[in-house]
């Protein structure tokens, strides 16, 4: 059962929950030249960057493993992280992207930053930050498959807390946070 709950977090490991989510965003529509460019953007500053980052520091003993189970370990991680969305977020704006990716890379940007300062006093769960917010951008943009999402939700929060990596206080927190930051970034900021 471990290995089914090790296979599911690493399925709905954040950095691939972002490609999954701005694709689905980017190439709903007629695809255009510039949503090629989009997409690549995304997907170097919200996964290649930040896993590029967190294997450098595993080589270079920063940190003990890829999943940075440490608290102590994920904070410059997270910190170096918000800077690439940030980054990402500068390019989609410089490129007229629509207002939802915007405000995709927006909640990847902010929402990082805060979860970086959280992570100094508590750890909370990333992967749960990582599916709340994407799913939220996701409903909003018009995806309206609640069970499929719900499910999403309840599997991968079970696998988290049966891989003893969160508690289900950690998991719940992580999934409410993202959920409500995402709902009013985008609504409030872009929509």
């Amino acid at each position: 059962m471990k290995k089914i709950h090790s296979v599911i977090s690493a399925i709905f490991n954040p950095l691939m929950v972002a490609i999954i989510s701005f694709g689905l965003i980017i190439y709903d529509d007629i695809i255009l030249p510039l949503d090629h460019l989009l997409f690549f953007i995304a997907v170097i500053f919200t996964t290649i960057l930040p896993f590029i980052t967190i294997t450098y520091f595993k080589k270079t003993g920063k940190i003990t493993t890829l999943n940075t189970p440490i608290r102590k370990e994920r904070i410059e991680l997270l910190a170096i992280s918000a800077i690439y969305n940030a980054f990402g977020f500068i390019l989609f704006v410089t490129l007229g992207a629509s207002p939802i990716l915007k405000g995709l890379m927006f909640c990847y940007a902010i929402n990082t930053a805060i979860v970086w300062q959280i992570t100094r006093y508590w750890k909370i769960s990333i992967h749960m930050i990582g599916i709340g917010g994407p799913i939220v951008a996701l409903w909003i943009y018009g995806f309206n498959y609640p069970l499929i999402m719900l499910t999403i939700i309840i599997v991968v929060s079970i696998s988290r807390i049966a891989l003893n990596a969160h508690t289900p206080t950690q998991v719940v927190a992580g999934t409410a946070l993202a959920m409500i930051l995402a709902y009013f970034e985008l609504t409030y900021l872009f929509l």
